[in-house]
């Protein structure tokens, strides 16, 4: 009677055992043709975590890569995984949140191409992907003031090649050169995706940019009183001048007026924007 009332104990203790391991074992994965497939999260068991980042609800999201080297992207609280098929090496490069959604840019090397980006937008359990890059530069991504779009931008020659996240989509467009980008610049962006070298742009009160004028000339000393006749020579010559210098003055006052005034530089230009379709997935599925 003990026996077997301890065999039924191991049995039911082996089995809660192996259910934890397929409950935190599994993944379901995309099998290109719109369905999925469920199998062994052999990363999550065997592989190795490469790095984690934080979404705006708070769940946490793992970079991982399975003992085959295969990378992928799961969240805590989801089965189902967003891998990176092509990937020989991976790495979280920025993480920003944008509108309602968290934008996760993710550097990949794949054979013949050095650099890859897939640019993952989370909200819940829903997941846009989109996979860009010239293969030969870093972006740098610029969040906007007001947090709901993202820029990436790549050197296109004498151009910039941009890619704008906004409202769930991800547009490309071709734009102007900023004053002070040198799209030459190797490399063109740093590990975190921001540009290289000082900053040309000026930010809101800032003492660079403004103009300063130049200190008041000395005042001279007063000269002696002249000979009558002297005084009355200097008063015409004084009279005869009055009107040249009276108009003089007013250009004279309206200088720092003017520099004040300046035109801000001018927004690059965008052409000819087109939206950029999405792998979409929704991680419950």
């Amino acid at each position: 009677m003990y026996k077997n009332f301890a065999s039924a104990h191991w049995r039911k203790l082996i089995a809660g055992v192996a259910a934890g391991i397929l409950l935190t074992g599994c993944a379901m994965t995309p099998n290109g043709r719109g369905g999925v497939l469920m199998g062994l999260d052999t990363a999550e068991l065997f592989g190795t975590p490469i790095s984690t980042f934080r979404l705006r609800d708070g769940t946490e999201g793992t970079l991982r890569k399975d003992p085959q080297g295969k990378y992928s992207i799961k969240l805590s609280q989801a089965f189902r995984v967003v891998p990176l098929a092509n990937a020989i090496t991976a790495r979280v490069a920025r993480v920003e949140n944008v509108g309602e959604r968290t934008v996760v840019i993710v550097e990949t090397q794949e054979r013949g191409c050095a650099y890859r980006y897939e640019v993952l937008a989370f909200q819940g359990s829903d997941v846009l992907q989109w996979t860009v890059g010239n293969c030969k530069d870093r972006p740098r991504a610029d969040l906007a003031a007001d947090g709901k779009s993202l820029n990436i931008d790549f050197p296109n020659y004498n151009r910039l090649s941009r890619m704008i996240y906004t409202d769930n989509r991800l547009l490309n467009a071709s734009v102007a050169v900023p004053p002070g980008v040198d799209t030459r610049a190797q490399p063109f962006a740093d590990d975190a995706l921001r540009g290289m070298g000082p900053a040309i742009a000026t930010t809101p009160g800032s003492d660079s940019g403004r103009v300063i004028p130049a200190p008041p000339a000395p005042a001279s000393a007063p000269a002696p009183a002249a000979a009558p006749k002297a005084a009355s020579r200097a008063s015409a010559k004084a009279r005869r001048q009055e009107t040249p210098a009276r108009a003089a003055a007013p250009a004279a006052i309206s200088l720092p007026a003017q520099r004040s005034a300046a035109p801000a530089p001018a927004a690059p230009m965008i052409f000819q924007a087109e939206e950029i379709k999405p792998v979409v997935i929704d991680l419950r599925k």
